[in-house]
């Protein structure tokens, strides 16, 4: 990859990618994330994670400064990417929470569920060992609700077609399954991806994209170079000798894994700065 005549930008997912699904652990993968901190390759989260969750995690990967992709390309948190110092620092993309969770209570006498709204931080805890702290934010939403279906694969139908006459949507996450407006991390992705071909122009952007669960799907689909972390959820993952790489590994060993094969692929230095 000629560095001077384009510039690799990577999205990823966090839960059960960059970080493990069961200890959120990411240990594994900081040494790749310091090879792509010396080469200057921004890394973009992209998440169902709130924008609260993601501004902490981003402290703690040494992502300070750069974008990120809240609640499933609901929301971009532009940072130094802005070009207007006096612009919105957020970008909504979604449907308002309290159009969503409007619409799920007036479905709850016919379908079993339990949302975030319904679980409250204390249920939030218990359905993913979080820390009251960190649940709290995980429960500080804006733009999508998730939740878990307590009902059957049929009556699944029935609730998708019944969001889709609101002009929402219903996808599986990595632990949730999801309900937002008309957006989704691949369209979010777009954006990101054209604001930095705007700051690194004339070079040309590509995009890697790392993901483990349907809600990623668009993301990498429409990813230069699609990432599949292995789950017990199939991904569609090109795996032609120029695109699409699976990672062996589960979580964040798999991303590191995945994402140094990449940058050896593309020529890319260890210890290297473009």
């Amino acid at each position: 990859m000629n560095a001077s005549a384009t510039k690799l930008v990577v999205f990823t997912d966090l839960d059960g990618c960059l970080l493990n699904k069961s200890d959120y652990d990411w240990s594994a993968a900081k040494p790749v994330l310091t090879r792509l901190k010396q080469l200057s390759i921004p890394v973009v989260m992209n998440s169902s994670k709130t924008p609260a969750e993601m501004s902490e995690l981003a402290s703690d990967l040494q992502l300070e400064g750069l974008p990120f992709i809240a609640e499933n390309g609901g929301i971009i948190r532009w940072n130094g990417l802005s070009s207007d110092a006096h612009a919105a620092p957020d970008r909504i993309l979604g449907t308002p929470r309290a159009e969503i969770t409007a619409v799920l209570r007036s479905l709850r006498d016919q379908l079993r569920f339990r949302t975030f709204e319904d679980l409250g931080v204390s249920g939030v805890m218990e359905a993913t060992g979080l820390t009251e702290h960190k649940a709290t934010k995980a429960s500080a939403r804006q733009s999508t609700e998730p939740l878990l279906w307590d009902d059957t694969g049929e009556n699944l139908s029935v609730f998708r077609h019944a969001l889709a006459m609101h002009h929402l949507t219903l996808t599986r996450g990595g632990r949730f399954w999801h309900v937002a407006g008309p957006t989704n991390k691949g369209q979010a992705m777009q954006e990101v991806i054209r604001r930095y071909q705007q700051h690194y122009a004339p070079a040309a952007v590509v995009a890697a994209a790392v993901g483990d669960s349907p809600i990623d799907q668009n993301m990498l689909d429409l990813a230069d170079y699609p990432i599949g972390i292995p789950d017990e959820q199939s991904l569609n993952v090109e795996l032609d000798v120029d695109r699409g790489i699976a990672a062996t590994k589960s979580g964040s060993a798999g991303w590191a894994e995945a994402v140094s094969q990449l940058l050896d692929r593309l020529g890319f230095a260890a210890d290297a700065s473009l």
